[in-house]
């Protein structure tokens, strides 16, 4: 595709983009990931004139670094994930591992993943006259 003319067109293919990749209704964190995806895209086009099928890794890390460094860490996150489902639309998935930084929690610290619960496996029931 060819660069867009302006931050606007720019803005609309980055929700187009998306709106094509999310499930659900139109309501609660569609809309507000749509509306932060056409400000990502807004802002990349101010400081590099490229759309969305133009971005390089570079473009994503340096507005999670730049522009979202004064946010709080949950308003850090909620940018990170909207980038992380654009990469996916994108069919970009090898960027995600290397965009590592304060934005991945939504405490803002970096630290080894929570272990979750064990895995349940089924025991063989007990059966009368079966012992040893």
């Amino acid at each position: 595709m060819s660069r867009p003319a302006n931050q606007r067109a720019a803005a609309r293919i980055a929700r187009s983009l998306l709106a094509k990749r999310l499930p659900g209704s139109r309501r609660g964190s569609v809309r507000e990931h749509l509306a932060r995806s056409g400000r990502i895209a807004d802002t990349v086009w101010r400081r590099w004139q490229v759309g969305p099928y133009q971005w390089r890794l570079k473009h994503l890390r340096w507005y999670l670094v730049e522009r979202t460094g004064e946010y709080a860490g949950s308003t850090r996150y909620q940018h990170w994930l909207t980038v992380r489902l654009l990469i996916v639309a994108l069919d970009k998935v090898g960027w995600i591992e290397r965009l590592n930084g304060p934005w991945v929690r939504p405490t803002g610290v970096r630290g080894a993943l929570k272990v979750g619960r064990p895995v349940l496996e089924p025991t063989p029931p007990d059966k009368p006259g079966n012992e040893p």
